[in-house]
């Protein structure tokens, strides 16, 4: 589901409309569809207008989050899993937006894909937050697949908005430090960034599927190196400034 499809949908009633899923949400509590999800919401973090972290090493945040889960998009619906993200272009969407889209799917879960800043340059890892119960364990099994790849700082409860307005299991993953020289440099290689969605990817499918299955399945699919990249409209990172 893409933007115009979202906003097609809602029509003129798209605030009020908004406004009372966050409150059914908010209301009804989380469900737990944390092992029987046919949906993932997968939410490209900042866009538009809020570009989100950068650097002159590691580029825009909302570019490589936009990247990162394109790929992560192809992953999982290899995997026969169906997929709808908050945005497929350089666009702003509000957070409370984010969450609505995620609340108007039937047994979802929802992914949210950042990367991280800090004023102390040396701090560099993964982090991976949830809000819920049910959301601590994807986000567990999602830290751990990226954990081959990176290091992890931490995996803790957080109340960032679209975690705490969601009813599905919710967890946002920041991916690595855009503020760290080193880990910048890896976050602005489209190899790197393609193997950080493989491992987000995985973590979903193992949760939903088991790891048995979800090795059969990675073992099945093209190696990221080798195969052709998430279409993207003739769009890339690097066609935006930085």
């Amino acid at each position: 589901m893409n933007e115009g499809t979202v906003e097609r949908r809602m029509g003129n009633s798209k605030p009020l409309l908004l406004l009372a899923v966050l409150l059914l949400a908010g209301c009804a509590g989380v469900k737990d569809t944390s092992r029987t999800f046919q949906t993932v919401v997968i939410d490209p973090g900042h866009g538009g207008k809020d570009p989100g972290a950068h650097s002159r090493r590691g580029g825009l945040e909302k570019a490589n989050a936009l990247d990162v889960a394109l790929h992560v998009n192809d992953d999982l619906r290899r995997a026969g899993l169906r997929t709808v993200m908050t945005r497929t272009c350089d666009v702003f969407i509000p957070l409370n937006d984010r969450a609505a889209i995620s609340n108007m799917q039937e047994n979802a879960v929802f992914v949210s894909i950042h990367f991280n800043d800090s004023r102390n340059h040396g701090i560099r890892g993964v982090e991976a937050y949830y809000n819920s119960g049910p959301a601590a364990q994807l986000a567990g099994r999602i830290e751990t697949n990226l954990g081959r790849i990176a290091p992890i700082r931490f995996r803790k409860f957080a109340r960032f908005r679209v975690l705490r307005y969601n009813q599905y299991p919710a967890v946002l993953i920041e991916c690595g430090y855009l503020s760290n020289n080193s880990e910048a440099g890896l976050c602005a290689s489209p190899a790197y960034r393609a193997k950080l969605a493989d491992g987000i990817a995985q973590g979903v499918i193992e949760q939903r599927y088991g790891e048995e299955a979800a090795r059969r399945l990675a073992e099945a699919a093209p190696a990221a190196a080798q195969r052709p990249s998430a279409p993207r409209s003739n769009w890339s990172p690097e066609s935006l400034s930085r």
